[in-house]
């Protein structure tokens, strides 16, 4: 099976390369709204299973409300992220690669990053793949995908609203971010605002206010279009963002679509996967190493949901 010229050593080394069980484990915050579910995280877990077939598929959610919530309501076991690398561990796994389906480099996303960095040392390799908006390259593409994937919601007297989680974190900035790359690339009608920290919900419309247009269409720029989305914005309370526009005479439109609904923010994930196996070196079979905690340390917007 092995050329002769590799030696004893050298085909002792490939074979015991080979018997490794990799895992692929994706995490998420989580949902408990099934149909969003089934729309959005499912279908990211499975375009990655389709492009890790030689991985096992393994999930975890990092809100431990949910994971309650699903095995309470729905009788649906999900790991938290601790409990799935145990168990990884258990089953013989020796090589993981995780992706987390987090938008920005938060809170969020540094509470996973400190669990994997724990657990390192239980497997030949752990690494991970970032979130979706990581590089400028991710905020160009995003834009680009969904500035043309909203093109026929577009229309002269429109604004479009992307209404995304926010944080007390530093990397609330990948908000301000986002919206330049909408501006640079013509889409000038779309506007991105925040539930819980910076652009707010004034600042949308008094953006709007000074742009005179009659109508506005609110998307989630979350994953999911969870609770934050049917409650925060879509609701019918009186708060809601979308009785707020109606209450200043607007023509109101809630396009309740997830960013994981979109095919080329799901690639997004994929290819954060990609670079992660590259970049530890799965791809040729050496399973060293994995990641540190300061790997992307330097990078502006680092470290939310």
């Amino acid at each position: 099976m092995f050329s002769g010229i590799i030696g004893e050593s050298g085909r002792w080394e490939a074979y015991r390369r080979m018997e490794k069980k990799k895992a692929i484990l994706v995490i998420s915050f989580g949902t408990s709204y099934r149909e969003t579910r089934e729309k959005t995280l499912d279908v990211i877990e499975r375009d990655l299973q389709e492009a890790f077939e030689d991985y096992e598929f393994r999930r975890a959610y990092t809100s431990p409300t949910i994971v309650r919530i699903l095995r309470e309501r729905d009788n649906i076991q999900v790991d938290s992220v601790e409990e799935a690398l145990i168990r990884l561990k258990n089953d013989g796994f020796r090589i993981v690669l995780a992706q987390t389906t987090h938008v920005i480099h938060g809170f969020e996303y540094d509470r996973m990053k400190d669990t994997l960095n724990r657990y390192q040392d239980l497997f030949d390799c752990l690494t991970w793949g970032e979130p979706l908006l990581t590089s400028q390259e991710d905020y160009e593409e995003a834009a680009r995908i969904l500035g043309q994937g909203l093109g026929c919601k577009r229309r002269a007297d429109t604004d479009l609203i992307f209404m995304g989680h926010g944080t007390e974190h530093a990397a609330n900035s990948s908000y301000a971010r986002l919206q330049e790359a909408f501006f640079r690339q013509g889409f000038s009608d779309c506007l991105v605002g925040t539930v819980e920290a910076s652009p707010t919900l004034e600042n949308m419309t008094a953006l709007v206010e000074g742009r005179r247009s009659g109508r506005v269409v609110l998307t989630p720029f979350l994953v999911v279009a969870g609770d934050h989305a049917c409650r925060d914005m879509a609701g019918e309370d009186e708060h809601s963002w979308k009785s707020r526009f109606l209450q200043k005479g607007y023509q109101v439109e809630c396009l309740m679509k997830g960013l994981g609904e979109y095919k080329e923010i799901r690639q997004m994930y994929v290819r954060h996967a990609k670079e992660a196996e590259n970049e530890a070196g799965l791809c040729s079979g050496n399973g060293a190493g994995g990641r540190r905690t300061d790997d992307f340390a330097g990078q502006e917007g680092a470290g939310a949901v």
